[in-house]
């Protein structure tokens, strides 16, 4: 095989333009160890035409990544490579570092390291019985609640003034997008309005004090229309991203549960849902004090406050790229378990999520994007041994 051929099949591969004959002669190409030195070549080129095009990861993760994905002895379990004809099934008992992160970059950025024995498995096909209608990726979906009570659903609504509080307006600045105008707000009145997300729905909001929210799936945020007096103060569920404005006259307060966060000026992440083991600060700029009771932490940028069950505050550092892979568009694993995966696929994709038998063990490390459809995904988490059967929208995992 010439250098000419195999480097071809990698960009046609790459580009997403192989025929299915081209993809299979790549695959057994990528097997061959006469070839193992043109392959890691034509790897590290393509990885750092990936890498310069889409800025997933660091510079040093990603050395790191590319590493980890070359050494052969670090996958301890097959990854099916699926073909678009089912012309063949390939039962591999191995398949080359190659394979898999061509198949990566070419379509999903996702590896696999699952810690239990190899095992052949064949191609993949999760559905059982299929959901009367498909089920997509989550998208800008969320749900305005007035002071008098009455709602807004926003995405189902024009652009533009939305109504009047007041003195302050509240204008959907796009699809994705609330604002609300307070360059006007003199009223002495203060009221609450309330953005929430459901399962599948994400949302941005600027506050009145020009300060940005980015909402996660199954969140919300309570906040008053305009700030008055020493401090700005609001109350948060689920998952935010904030970055907020400065004001040393008036620090910006969150209260979530049983804590508060604390800030001047700053841009941080909160997770707090109810289904997970702990409550998640993150800090990327500037700095915050997280209280619980008398308890008094503050964090600097790159560092996370993790507060468990027993309502004790470690500081840790932070991967910022995993806490923010989701306001990015993406889910990101790293050395995850299976409940912990599934936890943020039912939230993004509404879906419920139960177990057959014992849960299945091995934890995954990777990076999938939240565009695509369900069915990809579990596709891609099967071939780490766990398998899926999809019931409308119940999504049954089994070992």
């Amino acid at each position: 095989m010439s250098e000419s051929r195999l480097h071809y099949l990698f960009n046609v591969y790459f580009n997403k333009t192989a025929t299915p004959k081209e993809r299979n002669e790549l695959m057994e190409l990528l097997l061959q160890s006469k070839n193992d030195e043109q392959v890691k070549f034509f790897l590290t080129a393509t990885w750092q035409q990936f890498s310069s095009q889409n800025k997933l990861f660091s510079d040093s993760k990603g050395d790191e990544i590319l590493s980890a994905i070359l050494q052969k002895e670090t996958i301890t379990t097959p990854v099916v490579i699926e073909l678009s004809t089912p012309e063949r099934n390939f039962k591999w008992k191995y398949i080359s570092a190659a394979a898999i992160l061509i198949t990566a970059i070419a379509g999903i950025a996702f590896w696999l390291i699952i810690k239990q024995p190899p095992h052949e498995i064949a191609q993949l096909n999760p559905t059982a019985t299929k959901p009367s209608t498909p089920i997509t990726a989550g998208g800008n979906k969320a749900v305005l609640t007035l002071a008098d009570g009455s709602s807004i659903i926003l995405d189902s609504t024009r652009q533009g003034t939305l109504v009047k509080q007041g003195n302050v307006k509240v204008i959907k600045l796009n699809t994705a997008t609330l604002a609300y105008n307070a360059s006007e707000a003199n009223s002495k009145e203060v009221v609450y309005n309330t953005l929430s997300t459901p399962s599948g729905g994400q949302y941005q909001l600027i506050l009145p004090d020009g300060s940005k929210v980015w909402l996660n799936a199954s969140s919300s945020i309570h906040f008053p229309t305009i700030f008055k007096g020493k401090e700005r103060s609001v109350t948060v569920t689920g998952e935010a991203y904030f970055e907020v404005a400065k004001n040393a006259a008036m620090p910006f307060k969150i209260a979530v549960k049983d804590m508060v966060v604390e800030v001047l000026g700053t841009h941080f992440n909160i997770m707090a849902y109810d289904d997970e083991s702990s409550m998640n600060t993150t800090l990327l700029e500037g700095s915050v004090k997280i209280s619980k009771g008398r308890i008094n932490k503050m964090l600097v940028p790159g560092q996370q406050s993790v507060i468990n069950t027993a309502g004790e505050i470690n500081i840790v550092d932070a991967d910022i790229e995993e806490v923010m892979a989701w306001k990015n568009g993406w889910f990101q694993f790293n050395a995850a378990d299976i409940k912990t995966v599934m936890r943020q696929i039912a939230r993004w994709y509404n879906v419920e999520v139960v177990y057959e038998d014992k849960i299945p063990a091995g934890h995954f490390t990777g990076l999938v994007s939240r565009d695509n459809d369900i069915e990809q995904v579990l596709k891609i988490l099967q071939s780490g041994g766990v398998h899926f059967k999809i019931e409308n929208r119940k999504i049954i995992v089994t070992s």
